[in-house]
């Protein structure tokens, strides 16, 4: 029989562990219920949280340097796709729709790449939708530090980006839906073409370098690149926080990759993890058939993702008071692990109410807010024999996209082999 991995979770930990078991030469089963952190994302790819690399920098009195992907890492994302991780300086900077400048290891390859823009002008269109102002995105942008050291400059112009009446209203993603039509890119490049060529009239001809615009190029697969072909300046989309195109992106990757290794996909919600001696189980919520497996790898999330919940002793109170005190975290299904914030044990805590969150739910200085460090612990990202765990899961890892994808291709390998 062949060695059999389960993996809980379908993000970036996940996907990865499947990729890097199934490459391993296991027979993978993955099991979720629905979309985590990783499809909420807005397409920045981060190894550290970037305002350590901007610190790290302001401290040195140094440019913001590129740490080496690893080979695995880098054979992982040439499969899924969307990101572009270059190997040399300078790094990627995006744009967020809340007027910040900020740098990335990489990013979704929907989304402008300023970094190296250095000097240049960037239009961004007027548009109707509630969500995108250009002239205030533009004057905000241009006011950033790191932008003001680039030389970069931010106007807004007229340009319409916008097809139908409709287009005002819908969300972000069904706007982007629309642009995986090509005939619809052809329409939009057109109106880009003749928009900043009457900008460019306007300034007496100084050209503008890139159109920056909203998360709307492309739900299956992003279609900036052929975009910026057509209009003959780079176009490419401002990073947004939750509910962005890049999101729906990485979900359809997510599903092509799997389709590619073979790896069977079973959408259900784990309930509970047992191991009978020889093998663990996994019970589901809708199906009374259990599924058994050698090794596992939970990659179910943190707190933002749902795979750790927020469980004080007041929830088991009812009417009187808690029956005990008890730890205020717990895994979000029934599992032989024990939690920890950050690298030391979750105490039991003395308020029914759990822990004071306004004093520990927000980072202070370079330290993580209790809701990025708490999680499983697992040393190494193994939690007990042939049981795994990797992403945001971890207790006292980075919440980053490239820590969970790093941390799944280590817990995939280690659990083909368990």
């Amino acid at each position: 029989m062949s060695h059999k991995v389960l993996v809980l979770g379908a993000g970036a930990a996940g996907l990865s562990a499947a990729f890097a078991a199934k490459n391993s030469g296991a027979d993978v089963v993955l099991v979720s219920a629905g979309a985590g952190a990783s499809s909420l994302g807005g397409g920045a790819v981060d190894d550290v949280p970037w305002e350590e690399r901007v610190r790290a920098a302001r401290t040195l009195g140094s440019p913001i340097e590129l740490h080496a992907i690893s080979l695995e890492v880098q054979s992982f994302s040439d499969a899924l796709g969307i990101w572009d991780l270059p190997d040399q300086a300078p790094p990627p900077f995006v744009a967020t729709v809340a007027g910040r400048l900020r740098p990335a290891r990489g990013r979704d390859k929907g989304l402008l790449d300023l970094g190296a823009l250095r000097g240049k002008r960037v239009l961004l269109p007027r548009t109707p939708r509630a969500g995108w102002d250009a002239d205030a995105i533009a004057a905000t942008l241009s006011d950033d530090p790191l932008a003001r050291r680039a030389g970069l400059r931010f106007e807004a112009f007229d340009a319409p980006v916008l097809r139908f009446a409709d287009e005002a209203r819908i969300s972000d993603g069904d706007l982007a839906a629309r642009h995986d039509d090509p005939a619809r890119i052809g329409w939009l490049a057109e109106r880009l073409r003749e928009a900043i060529g009457a900008e460019t009239r306007l300034r007496d001809g100084e050209p503008a370098s890139a159109v920056l615009l909203g998360s709307w190029l492309g739900a299956r697969a992003a279609s900036a690149a052929e975009l910026s072909a057509r209009v003959g300046v780079p176009v490419g989309e401002a990073l947004v926080g939750v509910g962005s195109a890049a999101g729906l992106r990485f979900d359809a990757a997510q599903k092509r990759l799997l389709d590619a290794l073979g790896v069977q996909r079973i959408r259900d919600r784990a309930v509970s993890l047992v191991h009978d001696g020889a093998r663990f189980l996994l019970t589901r919520s809708h199906d009374t058939a259990r599924i058994a497996a050698d090794a596992v790898v939970i990659a179910m999330g943190g707190v933002a993702g749902g795979g750790i919940v927020y469980e004080p002793p007041e929830h088991g109170a009812g009417e009187d008071l808690p029956p005990r005190g008890r730890v205020p975290f717990a895994l979000s299904i029934d599992a032989p692990v024990a939690l920890a914030l950050g690298r030391g044990p979750l105490d039991v805590v003395a308020s029914m109410q759990g822990p004071e969150l306004d004093q520990t739910a927000w980072p202070r200085d370079a330290a993580p807010s209790a809701l990025e460090a708490v999680g499983v612990h697992a040393p190494g990202g193994r939690a007990a024999p042939g049981l795994f765990v990797a992403g945001d899961a971890l207790a006292g890892r980075p919440r980053t996209l490239l820590e969970a994808v790093t941390s799944g291709l280590r817990a995939g390998r280690a659990a083909a082999s368990a």
